[in-house]
């Protein structure tokens, strides 16, 4: 569970990072993006942990990809919108 929490932090903070403000992606839904994601990692990460394991690499890079956009929530947006769906396959 420890490896899991580090995990959320590191993808918290590069998806936060990245918000600012935006057309069509509010810091608000971008907040709750993360907040949906994270909570979707605490599922993985207590369901199928070697999974989580397996997708901790493209967390980082989505959130390193993220904050490297500085002030492009819609970019965070699509990170965020990535890994969910490779968290919900």
């Amino acid at each position: 569970m420890r490896f899991s929490t580090a995990i959320l932090a590191i993808a918290a903070t590069g998806f936060l990072a990245a918000c600012n403000s935006e057309e069509t992606c509010t810091n608000e839904l971008a907040q709750k993006k993360a907040t949906d994601l994270a909570t979707k990692m605490q599922e993985v990460a207590a369901a199928d942990p070697a999974k989580l394991a397996e997708l901790a690499p493209k967390v980082q890079e989505l959130a390193t990809k993220a904050s490297a956009q500085g002030d492009d929530l819609q970019a965070a947006c699509k990170a965020i919108d990535e890994m969910m769906a490779e968290l919900s396959k």
